[in-house]
């Protein structure tokens, strides 16, 4: 069974004027406070971003690439199983 519409909504589900007189003191608050958050974790992002370029990982060895010969035997294997 469908949940009783609420007096503050319309038959059509639109808000009512009393719902948006109620809404009204808060819109601003809630604009700003979102933009705040917004540029709170844009600017973490971005520097975690700017702090991962400068890392310098030469210092960290690579594996070495498997040779032809061991990637055509792992085909084999593979293919044969």
């Amino acid at each position: 069974m469908l949940a009783e519409p609420s007096k503050y909504q319309t038959k059509d589900s639109s808000f009512t004027p009393a719902l948006q007189r109620a809404r009204r003191p808060w819109l601003v608050r809630n604009a700003l406070t979102g933009l705040g958050l917004l540029g709170f974790v844009g600017a973490v992002f971005a520097y975690s971003m700017y702090a991962v370029k400068q890392d310098d990982f030469g210092d960290v060895g690579m594996p070495p690439l498997p040779s032809q010969s061991e990637s055509d035997k792992k085909i084999e294997t593979s293919a044969a199983g």
